[in-house]
């Protein structure tokens, strides 16, 4: 008498072709799972993430797409489309959630937060003075008293977590948006259509147009524009960075380091980050400020970064003493060339090292 199928022992009952493709699943997991560790031994010590940076990218990432994921589930469940959930799982399938750029911009917020948190709040030459952002609210010129309140509730506005705090620029927000909707799509499978394309397509035109009209309120471009408000003179950009960093707000230190060097705010945030600093002090070096002020804002930066050398960070600020200042312009004209053009060399300059 041939045999059946094997009753179930307090699960679903399977049959022989559930079996051979649990079989060969497992053997495609451990393939990747070999893949995967043989990359993960490959990376050098001084380029593997800690464990703080890492956990806060994956806790943003998941912050980001569950935000986008609320977003467009409210356009398409009144339409009826079962079997959508989370996309997370689907976009690190498809290594979508590895994307360069996405990874790139959500490691140098993380860093930037980190630098925040680490900055010790020094007290000002003058205890009862307030800060310059406080001064700056209380100015009697419109212009300038505007930008700052607007800055400070930018500021207040980001650190609310239903605010939009993992807000990415526009372009990879659009891009985002597209993946998760397209991930909502195949999960729904064969049991939905045109119907549900049509929805989510609705569904994140509306959200790419909300995020355009959010983008002016967001804390880079709003400290951007009271930089261009305060726009110091060369003999008063030193105090101003010194006390926008004292104070811990990152931002306008950023904006106005960005509009003294006529160079982007996302080049200036990777000055910022780079815990060597060679490149932030030949660009200060660039716009002539004093070496004591230099001097200062590394010992800032090394007081709150562990990864940053104090003794090496000394011995290069006193290397730019003589250092032709020509030569750190140099870089800075390199730095206000356009981003996309500055990647493709350095692609190609790889390629010709090879």
């Amino acid at each position: 008498m041939a045999q059946g199928a094997p009753e179930p022992r307090g699960g679903p009952a399977i049959d022989a072709q559930d079996l051979l493709a649990r079989a060969a699943a497992a053997a495609g997991h451990e393939r990747a799972l070999g893949a995967a560790t043989a990359r993960d031994l490959a990376i050098p010590e001084s380029l593997r993430l800690d464990e703080r940076t890492r956990t806060a990218m994956l806790i943003a990432l998941d912050q980001i797409v569950g935000s986008i994921e609320k977003g467009l589930r409210r356009a398409v469940v009144p339409e009826g489309f079962p079997g959508i959930g989370p996309t997370l799982p689907l976009l690190h399938a498809a290594g979508l959630a590895a994307d360069r750029a996405l990874v790139d911009e959500l490691l140098a917020r993380i860093r930037i937060d980190h630098l925040a948190a680490g900055l010790s709040h020094r007290a000002a030459e003058h205890p009862a003075r307030p800060s310059l952002l406080g001064r700056l609210a209380e100015h009697p010129a419109p212009e300038l008293s505007d930008a700052a309140r607007a800055l400070l509730l930018a500021e207040s506005r980001a650190r609310s977590p239903e605010a939009g705090r993992w807000r990415l620029p526009l372009t990879l927000h659009h891009r985002l948006l597209w993946w998760v909707a397209s991930a909502m799509r195949e999960q729904a499978g064969s049991l939905a259509g045109v119907a549900l394309d049509e929805a989510l397509c609705a569904a994140v035109a509306a959200e790419c147009a909300l995020a355009e009209r959010c983008a002016e309120e967001q804390v880079e471009a709003v400290a951007l524009r009271l930089a261009a408000a305060i726009a110091p003179e060369q003999r008063e950009r030193a105090r101003v960075l010194l006390e926008a960093l004292r104070d811990r707000h990152v931002a306008l230190f950023l904006a106005v380091l960005a509009q003294a060097a006529n160079i982007a705010f996302a080049d200036a945030r990777a000055l910022l980050l780079d815990p060597g600093a060679e490149r932030l002090l030949l660009v200060l070096h660039a716009l002539d400020l004093p070496r004591e002020a230099i001097a200062e804002l590394c010992f800032l930066l090394s007081d709150a970064d562990p990864r940053r050398d104090l003794a090496a960070l000394a011995d290069s600020i006193d290397l730019l003493a003589a250092l032709n200042v020509d030569k750190a312009r140099d870089l800075l004209a390199e730095l206000r060339l356009p981003p996309d053009y500055r990647e493709a060399r350095a692609a190609l300059r790889g390629v010709r090292a090879r």
